[in-house]
Formats: structure tokens, C-alpha cells, sequence
């Protein structure tokens, strides 16, 4: 687990190594130095697992961090969180850290 603003995510995982299934979840990019962990992107999704596999903005994942990338995960059933509430902690964790690949 990990801690990312007031929420307790799963993981972090090595993302070239995790095999998420389609839930729904708000998720966050790391990138791993040492024992420190950077965040890149905050997003949110319907179907992780579908999701991470195609997203478009892997590339600046990977400008972004010269080491491995990492997946952490808040999980956020449909039937317990809307698509609006997921959005709404998204907006408020890419508020609070400015992940360089959400600016663009």
C-alpha cells in the first residue's frame, strides 16, 4: 500500500509487470528512483486493465522517468463510486501534485 494525498492505494506495481482487470479505479503513475517514488499521472477509469494497455499519454510516462514506472491503484467500484466521484478524486489529487503529464 501507499499513501497518495488522504487515500490508501494498492501497489505500487511495476507496470510492465502488473496485469490489472477491467475495474474501475483511480490511478497513479510512479516513477521509482532509489526508494523514492515520483508521481507523473493521475487518471481514472471504468477498465484499468484495458486502459493502462493503450493509454495515450504513455509516452510522456516514459519522457518522464528514466527509471522503471509504476502503477498504484484506489479502488472504486462502480456500484460504491460514480464516474463524476472517481473524477472528482482525480481532479483533486492532480491538484494537489501537478503530474507533468497531466499539464499537457
Amino acid at each position: 500500500m501507499i499513501k497518495i494525498g488522504k487515500y490508501e492505494f494498492d501497489g505500487p506495481w511495476l507496470l510492465e509487470e502488473v496485469d490489472l482487470l477491467d475495474r474501475a479505479c483511480v490511478y497513479v503513475i510512479l516513477c521509482k528512483s532509489g526508494e523514492k517514488y515520483t508521481i507523473v499521472y493521475i487518471g481514472e477509469t471504468g477498465q484499468v486493465g484495458t486502459r493502462l494497455s493503450t493509454h495515450h499519454r504513455r509516452d510522456c510516462w516514459r519522457r518522464n522517468c528514466s527509471t522503471s514506472l509504476y502503477v498504484a491503484v484506489y479502488w472504486a467500484p462502480s456500484d460504491q463510486y460514480s464516474s463524476e466521484e472517481r473524477r472528482e478524486i482525480e481532479k483533486e489529487l492532480i491538484d494537489r501534485y501537478d503530474p507533468p503529464c497531466n499539464r499537457q
